[in-house]
């Protein structure tokens, strides 16, 4: 069961949608929830300090101070007003120290919630998904920085390929899949694994834990992407959850030629459950 729960909290948002749903998902599963808010540090060059002046930067961290603690306190009446049992933990670091720092605390937890990265309004979301995805030892559930509905699994779809990273996620998925009604286990597989059956095999897995699924293979040539086949399938299913595992190929090779990973975290839909 999942019964510790982590967010991230945002900044200089209206709605801080991973914030609304991990607590609709603390919510559903009688879940402590616990808010992190950062007081992002200023990171400057020493080369650079002298051309900043003193009260420019004093300016600056008072107003990031002023936001992690806006952020903190909406986070509480928010969970206050829920019923929820909660608290908020503070951090004043830089960027990449926050974000080392919340994989850290994420080791600790059943599951951590994060928010997508907006391409409209840059942030630290993706330096701290990605972080937490690659150094907690955790899964996380990325949200959609578009979702407007709480937590619900009633669909989900589970893109298997038999890596590590995907083994992962199927096992920490599971308390989220004994709420759903219809699982799909989703295997993109080149027209030279016809005969593939690892689909079938997790689905026997799966009905040892007395969930239901069904197989769907799905081949695709050269120039494909396996991406846009996991999101095809999602939309044409109604789902509202995938789980998967994430940077099966090094991380930067991913940064600089793309990948799977990449392309669902900058077009995901739905809440997707990854884990490395």
């Amino acid at each position: 069961m999942i019964r510790d729960i982590l967010v991230n909290l945002a900044q200089g948002v209206e709605t801080d949608v991973a914030c609304d749903y991990a607590a609709s998902l603390a919510a559903s599963f009688g879940a402590h929830l616990t808010g992190l808010s950062v007081a992002y540090e200023i990171d400057v060059p020493p080369f650079y300090m002298g051309a900043l002046p003193t009260d420019f930067i004093d300016a600056q961290v008072l107003e990031n101070q002023a936001a992690a603690e806006k952020a903190a306190a909406r986070f509480s009446a928010s969970a206050a007003a829920a019923g929820l049992s909660h608290e908020v933990r503070s951090l004043s670091a830089s960027l990449g120290v926050a974000a080392n720092s919340f994989a850290e605390l994420a080791r600790l937890y059943d599951l951590t919630v994060v928010a997508q990265p907006d391409p409209d309004r840059p942030g630290p979301e993706e330096v701290i998904s990605e972080t937490v995805l690659m150094e907690s030892g955790r899964a996380v559930l990325i949200v959609p920085y578009v979702q407007t509905k709480p937590f619900t699994a009633e669909r989900a779809v589970v893109a298997w390929d038999g890596s590590r990273p995907a083994a992962r996620a199927l096992a920490e998925a599971l308390p989220l899949l004994h709420r759903t009604k219809v699982v799909e286990i989703f295997r993109v597989v080149t027209h030279a694994d016809d005969e593939d059956t690892g689909g079938v095999e997790v689905a026997r897995h799966l009905s040892r834990h007395g969930l239901s699924a069904t197989v769907r293979k799905l081949p695709v040539g050269s120039g494909e992407s396996v991406a846009s086949a996991i999101l095809n399938e999602v939309s044409d299913q109604g789902a509202d959850l995938v789980v998967m595992g994430g940077y099966n190929h090094s991380r930067l090779r991913e940064m600089i030629v793309g990948g799977v990973t990449r392309e669902i975290l900058n077009t995901m839909t739905v809440p997707v459950l990854m884990a490395h």
